[in-house]
């Protein structure tokens, strides 16, 4: 693994009863990479993340967050999981927003995005809020710092998530079909702050189906079928001038 490799996977493979979801799958993701995952329903997308943040076990394989094993330790030839406070410290390297926006609704939006930081990592309140504010500022949502959140619309609510994932200063943010429950407007106001963190080279997996911000923000796009990766390569092989039939069947189905 080299120096500049955030997140590596290497022969992840996952099945839930019968059924094979990751099928041997191995990529690398580099520091200030935007590696957008696309594929079919049932490709394995979903799983592939759930893996790289440990929420779900895989049967082989492993995982490293900058060169570090992740939830795991070898002992005499075999990988043993973590349990409880080693998990949730390797689990701070990973910024997670998912689809549905898991904000704690009784809670004001400001105090989301503070919570883990002060309480998880130990820092100080006062600093952590002016962080989070700017966080708010650049997600659009200085004005709701004191809304709570169950008050927020479903677009606000995501930006909340963002800024809340991104306040822990992770080391690699995963996105799962982030914009997939949103009506268009909020999902381009949310595309908006994606783009802005991808031209701060905020490294980032993003599963989605959102074929043009996947052109415009990617530096690395792989489709995913089967549980397996069949295409990786840069967007404008795999997206602008396509050779594979099967990525110009999915973006014809896709409208694109």
């Amino acid at each position: 693994m080299t120096n500049g490799v955030v997140l590596e996977t290497v022969g992840l493979t996952k099945s839930f009863g019968e059924t094979t979801v990751l099928s041997d799958v191995s990529l690398r993701v580099e520091k200030g990479e935007v590696l957008c995952v696309l594929g079919p329903s049932g490709a394995g997308k979903t799983s592939l993340l759930r893996c790289m943040c440990h929420l779900e076990r895989y049967d082989a394989g492993a995982v490293f967050v900058s060169g570090e094993l992740f939830g795991h330790r070898a002992h005499r030839g075999k990988l043993m999981p973590l349990k409880g406070r080693a998990t949730s410290r390797q689990r701070r390297s990973i910024g997670m927003v998912f689809q549905s926006f898991n904000l704690f609704s009784h809670m004001t939006l400001m105090e989301n995005v503070v919570t883990a930081p002060v309480h998880v990592l130990g820092r100080n309140r006062r600093e952590v809020e002016a962080e989070a504010a700017e966080l708010l500022r650049m997600v659009g949502l200085s004005e709701k710092a004191s809304a709570y959140a169950g008050d927020l619309s479903g677009g606000q609510q995501q930006r909340g998530a963002i800024a809340r994932a991104l306040a822990m200063k992770p080391e690699v943010v995963l996105f799962d079909e982030p914009t997939s429950a949103l009506d268009p407007e909020s999902i381009g106001d949310v595309l908006k702050v994606m783009e802005r963190l991808a031209e701060e080279r905020v490294t980032m997996v993003v599963v989605t189906h959102e074929i043009g911000f996947a052109k415009r923000a990617a530096t690395r796009v792989v489709f995913m079928e089967n549980g397996r990766i069949i295409v990786d390569g840069k967007p404008e092989d795999t997206l602008v001038n396509p050779s594979s039939e099967r990525i110009k069947a999915f973006l014809r189905e896709e409208g694109y």
